[in-house]
Parts: structure tokens; sequence; C-alpha cells
């Protein structure tokens, strides 16, 4: 009896071992989990790409180095994670102090849809959400190319769909001074973002 009891308890340790292993930590419940792990391991840093934003001024993500970028991807004519993901973004953008907004902290929600998301489109957008146009832009990428070289490096998925839209992945990306992703929020907790920026800036 203590000999089975002995195995059993063996078997259990080397179970919960193995997952402990396999799901770093108990980290790593889900696929999407264990991707955001991964990219947060890797730290891949930004490709080139050229941007215009709302006002018509094209900018480079490379100007971005220096300071923590925080990133969202969307596209204005989605009406269901876009919404909330950008109204949470502007919680963030609402809590982080003024004295390091803009010097070194910087909002950008890139579109990725660029044919419909025209300058004027992004203005109206940017004024519903309270982006101001610098400290948070919103902007697209136009270069094909470009674009695909960013959403491949941070693993944005973004698939057409039959009406128009797309599906696609939704976080809070966080760049920091060397162009480099280190930290990816779920899009739904803003307050962990301002947390996480709160523990070493403010």
């Amino acid at each position: 009896m203590l000999r089975k009891s002995v195995g059993i308890l063996f078997a259990l340790i080397a179970g919960i071992t193995l997952l402990w292993i396999g799901t770093d930590g108990f980290r790593a419940f889900t696929a999407e989990k264990a991707r955001i792990i991964e990219l947060e391991r890797e730290q891949p840093k930004l490709p080139s790409a050229t941007l215009i934003d709302s006002n018509s001024e094209t900018f480079h993500l490379q100007e971005l180095e220096g300071k923590y970028t925080l990133l969202t991807f969307m596209y204005t004519s989605c009406g269901d994670v876009c919404p909330v993901l950008e109204r949470n973004f502007a919680e963030i953008y609402e809590n982080i102090p003024k004295e390091v907004l803009g010097k070194e902290v910087v909002l950008v929600s890139i579109s990725f849809d660029p044919e419909n998301d025209t300058p004027s489109v992004l203005k109206s957008y940017s004024n519903h959400f309270g982006a101001d146009g610098e400290q948070w832009k919103m902007a697209t990428i136009q270069d094909g190319q470009e674009l695909q070289d960013v959403l491949k490096t941070l693993e944005v998925i973004v698939i057409p769909n039959e009406y128009g839209g797309y599906e696609h992945n939704s976080a809070f990306y966080v760049i920091n001074p060397d162009g480099k992703l280190t930290n990816i929020f779920d899009y739904q907790t803003p307050q962990t973002v301002v947390e996480y920026l709160d523990s070493f800036l403010f």
C-alpha cells in the first residue's frame, strides 16, 4: 500500500514538473499565451517603416527610438474589438503623467488598412478617442511590404474576412528605447500597462 502511494506521489510530482516545464511555469496554457511568451523572450527589433499620420505628416519607426513606445494595431471601420482596444488605449494615455508623455513614452495606433484609413479618416478617429496627434499618433504604413514586415515581426495576425473587414488579434505592444519588443499586454487590462510603466518611469 505504501509502495503504491509512493508511486502515485512520484507520478504526480513528475506530471506537475512536466506541466511546469511545458507551460513555462504554468503561464502558457494556450497557444496564444505561448506565442506571447516566446515573443517577449526573443525581443525582436522593429523593422524600418515609414508611417503617415492623421495630420498627413510622415515619420519613421526608428524616430521613436530613445523612448518607450506603446503600439496598437487596428482599422477604423472595425465595429467590435478595435473600439474597445482604442478606448482602453485612451485610458492608458490619460493615466500617463504629462511630464513623461511625449518625452519618455509615446503611443502609436497603427491601422493595417491604409487603403481606407486615410489621414482624414484617421483624424476623425483620433478626435473620437482623444488622441492628440503628437504624444498619441494614429497612422498607417502605406508601403505593403513594410506593413507586412512590421506585422510579421510582432506576429500580428490580420486575415481579411467575407464582410470586407479583418479578423485580427489585439494587444498593447511595448517597444523599449532600443526599438525592441519587450512586453505584450492584454488589451482588456489597460491598468496593467500603467502599473508596468509606473514601476520604472513615474
